[in-house]
Formats: structure tokens, sequence, C-alpha cells
């Protein structure tokens, strides 16, 4: 279900999709608003889906020296049951439906080659309904960032038109 967003939301979100540690506190005086009101906004957008507030780690400094996005093609009669199965490994950290001869894409940390290799090999492709899996390692991470906030805004300011419908 989607959920309007006012422009206070916007502003909260932004300022947690800045740095997802500030204090309410912090956001209220920024904001000119009751901490109580930033606080129970926030409450409303995580238990309405609209935001969650998580850690993003730093997968090389942990030990994780292999990222990789994995496009699957998989039949689509066994589709549902081979996603389960693959969101259940631990080394995926996103995956999405999507379109065209792939029809799953996963993203995967892993600590090596022979580890993605193991993975790959040994685990994913032993599934029933797979047919193929094309894999992509991720060289050099350039942003995390979400255009989540910069998107509703713009799209609040446009009326959801395009840039060249303007």
């Amino acid at each position: 279900m989607k959920h309007a967003l006012d422009d206070l939301d916007v502003r909260i979100l932004g300022h947690l999709e800045e740095d997802g540690r500030r204090s309410y506190s912090e956001i209220a005086d920024a904001l000119g608003v009751a901490v109580s009101t930033v606080s129970t906004r926030v409450a409303k957008l995580i238990e309405r889906n609209v935001v969650s507030i998580t850690a993003i780690i730093n997968p090389q400094e942990v030990g994780l020296e292999a990222p990789a996005t994995l496009l699957l093609a998989i039949q689509p009669r066994l589709f549902n049951e081979v996603v389960e199965t693959v969101i259940g490994c631990p080394e995926v950290t996103y995956a999405s439906m999507t379109t065209g001869r792939h029809n799953l894409i996963v993203d995967v940390l892993c600590r090596d080659a022979h580890h993605l290799a193991e993975l790959v090999t040994d685990r994913l492709y032993s599934l029933e309904g797979i047919q193929d899996i094309n894999i992509a390692f991720q060289l050099q991470k350039f942003s995390v960032e979400q255009a989540g906030v910069s998107l509703i805004e713009f799209e609040k300011r446009t009326n959801g038109e395009p840039p060249d419908q303007q």
C-alpha cells in the first residue's frame, strides 16, 4: 500500500537519509517542531514500512572481499520456490524480480572468489529451476545513497512529470 507523505514527513526523512543516527532533538531543532512530533512521525513511518533504520557495513573491512551481482534465469513455474531458497542464503543482501532473460537480480557478499564459486556452482546451480546465472563482480562501490527523498521532492515540485515534460 502506498502512503502519502506530507512535507514534514519528507523533511524528516531527508535528515534521516543524511544521517540515520541523527537524534530526534537535532531534527526537531532543524525543522522548528517539537521532539515529540519527530518521534511520533518516525514511529508511524516505521510502522507503515515507509522507512527502516539499519546499519550498513563496509564489506571489505569485515573480510568480505568478493561482492557480486548475480543475474538468475529461473523457470517461471519454479520461480517462487527458487526465490525463497535464494533469499535464505546468508550471502544474499538484496534480491529483486526483473524483466528480460534473467528474471531475478541478487547482490551477494562473499569472502573471496572461491566462496563465490562455491555459492554459485554448488548451491545455486543445484537448485531445480535455475537455467542460467550471470555473475558480475562489483569492483568498486561509488555510492550507497538512495534517491528516495530527493526523488520524492522532485516529483512533488513537478507533479510527477518527467523532466522533459515541464
